[in-house]
């Protein structure tokens, strides 16, 4: 039987950590066991409903147009986004690496772009790109005689969409990759080059596996969060033309707050809840391989 100092311990150790446990599962397992539940019924504000459905609400998911291109979509969002900020963050943190003169500015500078808020950040964008008003499109006639109209095409703004993002996100990225790569011994490059090894030899041998966790983290983070986030999608096409850049966040916004289809709503935050804890333990499985291998 534990001695009563092992007791007061224990106890001392429940009254610590309770409080963070009791916040954590009021703003956290609540809220999510409550919206499984909500999932299957037909809960309306507009129509004053609130009935046991079973999975009626996940099989209009299948049928409803703006959910699957919303799917279609997201997926086509994160991975190209996620792979792309990837790459131009490692690009953007090897050069900052390099010793050149004016590096601390270019690093400063570098940091802009994920400063400013995601929502100001979409509709700097949406004016940058109107076809009336914008910037770019302006220099683009001015350039080539062509007029640039990016949201009346499906394509164009999805790609406008994915390169919006990874311009925000990918210097966030740069940092993270520029302290990992701080850390690595100049030893290890001074041999490569006595080897004579050349600068991709050197990066793709040494830089890339020591930064793989971190490329890793990283990519799960971000793939996460781009799940998880409209604001930059809302901003700059508010999922426009139709639904062509909506995304399944922007559409659970949309069910349950514009038409307070709470339990429509509720089954699409489900599946996209799955989505994340499946993507969650793919990361994790990967982060785990290269920790080992590396």
């Amino acid at each position: 039987m534990p001695s009563r100092a092992t007791r007061r311990r224990y106890a001392l150790f429940v009254l610590l950590v309770s409080p963070a446990l009791l916040l954590r599962f009021g703003t956290a397992v609540y809220p999510i066991v409550q919206t499984v539940l909500y999932s299957f019924r037909n809960f309306s504000l507009l129509r004053g409903t609130d009935e046991f459905i079973g999975l009626k609400n996940y099989a209009d998911l299948t049928t409803n147009y703006g959910v699957r291109g919303a799917l279609t979509f997201t997926v086509m969002y994160v991975v190209a986004s996620t792979i792309l900020g990837l790459i131009v963050g490692l690009m953007i943190a090897q050069l900052l690496n390099a010793n050149f003169k004016g590096r601390t500015f270019a690093r400063t500078i570098n940091l802009i772009p994920w400063a400013i808020p995601t929502i100001v950040a979409g509709y700097a964008f949406r004016w940058l790109l109107d076809d009336q008003f914008g910037l770019l499109p302006y220099w683009y006639q001015q350039i080539t005689g062509n007029s640039m109209i990016v949201f009346i095409d499906p394509g164009d703004a999805r790609l406008a969409v994915i390169l919006v993002h990874v311009w925000k996100d990918a210097p966030f990225m740069a940092v993270v990759f520029l302290a990992g790569m701080q850390g690595i011994p100049l030893d290890l490059y001074e041999a490569a080059k006595v080897d004579g090894a050349n600068a991709w030899q050197r990066f793709w041998k040494i830089t890339m596996p020591l930064v793989a966790p971190l490329v890793i983290t990283m990519g799960l983070f971000r793939t996460v969060w781009s799940l998880a986030s409209f604001d930059l999608v809302y901003g700059l096409t508010s999922g426009g033309p139709g639904v062509a850049t909506s995304v399944l966040a922007l559409q659970i916004f949309r069910e349950g707050i514009l038409f307070f289809k709470f339990g429509f709503a509720s089954a699409i935050s489900t599946v996209l809840l799955l989505l994340v804890a499946v993507i969650g333990l793919i990361g994790l499985w990967l982060y785990r391989k290269f920790e080992v291998a590396y």
